[in-house]
Order: structure tokens, then sequence, then C-alpha cells
């Protein structure tokens, strides 16, 4: 399997992949899904790979294959989608400490301490969120 990408764009993804298949009635065919959401086929795989891997939706191949939720949107909560596609922290990318030789190592200790604050923040936030509560905003 593919290692996870640090990337925010496959989060997004995949949250949009989340709302297409909540949308859709039965299994949803990835070149279906990647055509509503314009994006390559391909590369839409891999952001579904990671999200059966964590176990947020179902694959079955073949001929009436497709991938469909494996829980209610209620139940799948924003956190779960952005464990399941990251591989580094998101703060990482607001604050980069590591090779910062020019602070002392206690600024820099307090740094990353701050750096692994806003992580907890960002996922205390996307746990309080479920793919539903996008649905409705999306519905309004």
């Amino acid at each position: 399997m593919a290692e996870k990408v640090s990337s925010l764009k496959w989060f997004g993804t995949a949250l949009k992949a989340l709302l297409v298949l909540a949308d859709h009635e039965g299994r949803c065919p990835s070149g279906q899904m990647a055509e509503k959401l314009e994006s390559k086929s391909l590369y839409l795989r891999k952001v579904l790979t990671h999200l059966v891997k964590a176990g947020l939706i179902h694959a079955k191949e073949g001929r009436d294959g497709g991938y469909s939720l494996a829980e209610r949107p209620e139940n799948i909560t924003l956190a779960e989608v952005y464990e399941a596609m990251r591989s580094e922290t998101i703060s990482k990318g607001f604050l980069e400490v590591e090779g910062d030789a020019c602070f002392s190592p206690s600024t820099t200790s307090a740094l990353c301490e701050l750096r692994n604050e806003m992580e907890g923040w960002i996922v205390d936030g996307l746990e309080q969120k479920t793919l539903a509560d996008l649905l409705a905003k999306e519905k309004n």
C-alpha cells in the first residue's frame, strides 16, 4: 500500500468523496465519483484506499463494484478522516521547528510544544464534527 501523504489536498478530497458516498444510493464506482469530483480516477482510488484501510468505507471489486460508507454519516467524525489521511501533522506545515539552530534549546522546545498543542486543537475540533454536519450544511 502507498504511504500516506502530508498534503491537505488528500484530506479535502477524502471529505468530498465521503460526501458523494453519503448522498449516493448503493455502491458508487470510482469513475463516477471522480467525475462528480472533477478528479483523476487513479488519484481518487489512492485516497479511497486509505479510507478503506481505516474502515470508513467498503470497497467491492468487479462488475457491480464500487464504494459505500461503512457507517452512517453521523457516526463518522472528521477526526477519523484526518487520521486516515495523515502522515504528519497539519500543524507542522504552520510551524516548522526542525533544524532551527538559531534558537536556544528551550525556545525550540517551546515551539515544539506549541506545535503539539495546535495539533491537539485541530483534532479536538474535528472530533466535534461529523460527516452528517457537512451534509446538513450542504443541503441548506
